[in-house]
């Protein structure tokens, strides 16, 4: 059972590398129809052919190398594309002349293919840059806004998982990430057309950042707002998660089905305030909301072994593996340091402290 296990795995595998490759294949397809690729490669073929006949013409009879007009077809495409085996020579003036125009014309063919498939990768990879190609992840994570918010929100995200896979939508000029798993879209993004071409019908996460260099709080929630209607209405069941910046307008994104929201300069300021009163807090906090070092907050899903069972029993089962419970999440509610005689239920999720996470 192991080996037909791991053998219908690599089967898989297989599977998915040559979907992909008639994937990579189709889109080389598209991009040639686009630049007139194949006229271009017909008109090529039919130069060679007609060169190839007129040369059979004039040297089949005094050229004993020339047997048939398969070999002066041989010769036109060796010829123009300057391979030059020796095999097969000119040996009429009219012959040679053929040949100087068939060399010469099959340089600045070949040459003028050979830049034009360049050109369709480079111009890709241009357009991708510049957040001009559209996404075609699935079950990603679409990240409005670029700042050191985002930068710092996709770095945590990387460092969670590195295969990851995450679409930005801002007005800069460029993707600022050189990784095929994080994907640029260049526009406005509550522009139905601009969050279609990030795939928000299939992201799974939206995450709407404040733009707090308009100096207006109003504005920027405003714009956020009417981002996070724009997202709602392509794809009610993705987890909307936005950053509010005046707590007076939380009722208007509550309006537009936001998940959950966070309100920035309350919680910049609480945290502050502990800070100041409790020296450890800060470092605490410092540590638990980053995974590049030290312990880290966790959620998952209560296994079955523990329906039923008390919290206080749970918290010992998890300090048994070096991880704290510090509560847990039921029906939109998070309830922490509950009463130890609770007893939790299906479909409960924990909230826990730990080095890594455990399940």
């Amino acid at each position: 059972m192991f080996y037909s296990n791991i053998f219908y795995l690599l089967h898989i595998k297989r599977v998915l590398k040559i979907i992909n490759l008639f994937t990579f294949l189709k889109k080389i397809h598209v991009s040639m129809v686009a630049a007139k690729f194949y006229k271009s490669l017909l008109i090529v073929i039919v130069f060679i052919v007609l060169c190839s006949v007129l040369f059979y013409q004039v040297e089949h009879v005094e050229n004993p190398n020339i047997k048939g007009l398969d070999d002066s077809l041989w010769w036109g495409f060796v010829t123009s594309t300057t391979v030059g085996y020796g095999d097969i020579y000119p040996m009429t003036s009219i012959g040679r002349i053929i040949a100087m125009v068939v060399m010469l014309i099959g340089i600045g063919i070949f040459g003028f293919i050979t830049a034009s498939v360049a050109s369709i990768l480079v111009e890709k990879n241009l357009k991708k840059g510049m957040g001009l190609l559209d996404v075609k992840f699935e079950n990603h994570i679409v990240i409005i806004g670029w700042n050191f918010r985002s930068k710092s929100i996709i770095e945590e995200l990387i460092n969670e998982d590195e295969d990851i896979k995450i679409a930005l939508i801002d007005r800069i000029d460029s993707n600022p990430y050189d990784s095929k798993n994080i994907s640029y879209i260049k526009g406005d993004p509550w522009n139905d057309k601009v969050l279609t071409r990030a795939n928000i019908q299939k992201a799974k996460i939206a995450i709407v950042l404040g733009d707090k260099e308009k100096n207006n709080d109003e504005l920027t929630d405003g714009k956020s707002v009417l981002t996070c209607l724009a997202i709602d209405r392509l794809n009610p069941d993705i987890y909307l998660v936005t950053e509010v910046i005046n707590h007076e307008n939380v009722v208007h994104f509550e309006r537009a089905n936001v998940n959950d929201f966070i309100v920035s300069n309350q919680i910049e300021s609480k945290i502050l305030v502990r800070s100041v009163l409790y020296k450890g807090v800060n470092k605490a906090f410092k540590e638990l909301i980053t995974n590049s070092y030290g312990n880290e907050i966790y959620e998952v899903e209560i296994e079955p072994k523990y329906i039923g069972q008390s919290y206080e029993d749970i918290i010992k089962e998890f300090l048994s593996i070096n991880a704290t419970v510090i509560g847990f999440f039921r029906n939109g509610e998070t309830y922490l340091n509950p009463s130890r005689n609770v007893v939790l239920k299906e479909e409960d999720h924990l909230i826990y402290i730990a080095s890594k996470k455990l399940i």
